[in-house]
């Protein structure tokens, strides 16, 4: 029997890989290296695999070993980066990534390989410089100028944003993500907007398609900005539709796993010995004002902005696995697991995966909004950490929720109904949390950072530990990148046009405040 040919080993480990089966897509791997030496296929996605795997060490070595044959090799260079980052190892990660970025010099496919590590690192202005690289070596490429035009945006450059997506318009006038992100950064007036656009855009395109989706969101901001929020609701309902199509979710799975959870903390949590590390948590639901805090905080000069890290989830699953020898396979059996994590080997775990991304202030804040789930190990892990839980208007927060498009992400936004039991079921949580960490949570509402700044921000930074400072009350001036959807608005100063902006929709939420103060929810 022949040995296999490059293209099946190719194939058999892509195949493994998207299966999630890592030690056969590693054995494969070897068998590639085995049989095609000189062929960068083996080591590369060996070392995907066993990067996969959290085998970090491993994963680095292999690809070192590739790099001693072909030091130019982008594609390597690029995962040696990825590997150091997993590391902790963010300047030789960044440097790795020079180097590639140094190797791809007139390839515009490499350079936007390189753009895309840069964005996933967090150096959103050193992918601006690759990507306007890329920009003048391919000035008719619409993708370029729609990848720059995001990156833009995160760096709180809108005009230079919206032109871009002017740019992609010029060549594809029908571009769902273009006219969306071209409305989210101009306010549209009767004299000014792409209310046509749209429309013309949506005709083209499969009713139910993503591209739909994206143009129903991009219709209903825009009749929002025009005042004609009948309009508005029904392009955002039925954008939120398509998306929930598209999403396999049952609301019911996370009203357990919340029940789990108080179940396994049922108790007041003992206070540990203070460990010295006070990172600083954030979190809530989404579109609560998690943003705007993290940017006045980020405005102190003790603080670094760490953004939305996965590190704690990833580090109590690490954690959980090692204990039971077994890994976790479902939602459900993960919350099962927290009760018995250990607290000192997850902030172990923990502070070696944020490392990378921790800055060099001597304080820093992760904003996961979905960390609300663990407060109990937060605290387990750190016991002087500050906890700050934003808090909004129940029906303020849930249309905010369902009038933004996460790409996938928060799967219970898209359906009113599903929505408000997600709402009940947070809110118990963060009932229970309250009962057994007495005040050792910080609730801060969206409305007194709103209406009442500074004193806000004197006793958020009071909680936290830190002296205050002017320029945490002129957080719209903070130059540092930011990748979530309030992108935008938190580079304004405070307004409040939106506390009440959810009244206009009082009859289509009517529903949510019922199921809410069905469940003991005060919503006025």
């Amino acid at each position: 029997m022949s040995s296999p040919t490059l293209a099946e080993f190719q194939y058999e480990i892509g195949a493994r890989l998207s299966r999630g089966d890592l030690s056969g897509a590693a054995a494969a791997a070897d068998g590639c290296r085995a049989s095609w030496p000189a062929d960068p296929a083996g080591w590369l996605l060996g070392s995907v695999a066993a990067l996969l795997a959290d085998e970090k060490e491993r994963a680095l070595a292999l690809i070192d070993e590739r790099l001693r044959f072909d030091t130019h090799d982008v594609q390597c260079l690029l995962q040696k980066a990825e590997c150091l980052l997993a590391l902790g190892r963010r300047a030789d990660s960044l440097e790795a990534a020079d180097r590639a970025a140094a190797a791809a010099q007139i390839d515009g496919a490499a350079l936007d390989a390189v753009g895309e590590f840069l964005v996933h690192a967090g150096e959103h202005r050193r992918a601006l410089e690759i990507y306007d690289r890329a920009v003048e070596l391919r000035p008719g490429d619409p993708s370029t100028h729609g990848k720059r035009a995001v990156i833009n945006r995160f760096l709180g450059h809108f005009e230079h944003a919206a032109a871009d997506h002017d740019r992609v318009l010029h060549t594809l006038p029908h571009d769902a993500e273009a006219l969306k992100g071209v409305v989210e950064l101009r306010r549209q007036t009767p004299e000014r907007n792409h209310v046509d656009a749209l429309h013309a855009a949506l005709s083209q395109v499969p009713a139910g398609s993503r591209e739909a989706a994206t143009l129903h969101f991009g219709l209903a901001k825009s009749f929002e900005d025009l005042g004609d929020h009948g309009a508005s609701w029904r392009h955002l309902h039925a954008g939120n539709s398509i998306e929930r199509t598209r999403i396999d979710y049952k609301w019911q799975t996370d009203r357990a796993v919340i029940d789990r959870i108080i179940a396994g903390f049922p108790l007041e949590e003992p206070i540990a010995p203070d460990t010295g590390e006070r990172p600083i948590f954030i979190l809530g639901l989404p579109r609560t004002g998690t943003t705007l805090v993290e940017r006045i905080l980020g405005s102190h000069s003790a603080v670094h902005s760490a953004g939305e890290l996965p590190a704690l989830s990833e580090a109590i699953a690490t954690v959980a696995d090692r204990a039971a020898r077994t890994p976790t396979r479902t939602w459900l059996e993960f919350a099962e697991s927290l009760a018995s994590v250990d607290g000192p080997s997850l902030a172990a775990e923990y502070l070696a995966r944020s490392r990378a991304r921790r800055g060099r202030r001597p304080r820093f804040s992760d904003k996961q909004p979905t960390n609300f789930l663990y407060c109990g190990l937060i605290l387990r892990a750190f016991p002087a950490a500050p906890i700050v839980h934003l808090t909004r208007h129940p029906l303020a927060a849930c249309y905010a929720i369902y009038k933004t498009r996460f790409g996938g992400t928060y799967p219970f936004a898209y359906d009113l109904a599903e929505l408000a039991e997600f709402y009940i079921g947070y809110r118990r949580l963060m009932d229970h949390w309250h009962r057994v960490l007495p005040g050792r949570i910080l609730d801060v509402a969206y409305e007194d950072v709103v209406k009442a700044q500074e004193p806000t921000t004197r006793r958020l930074l009071e909680y936290v530990g830190l002296p205050f400072e002017p320029a945490c009350l002129d957080f719209h001036l903070n130059a540092a990148s930011t990748s979530t959807a309030s992108s935008v608005q938190v580079r304004q100063p405070l307004y409040d046009s939106s506390l009440d902006q959810w009244r206009h929709y009082a009859a289509e939420l009517a529903p949510v405040r019922m199921r809410l103060e069905n469940a003991g929810i005060q919503v006025d």
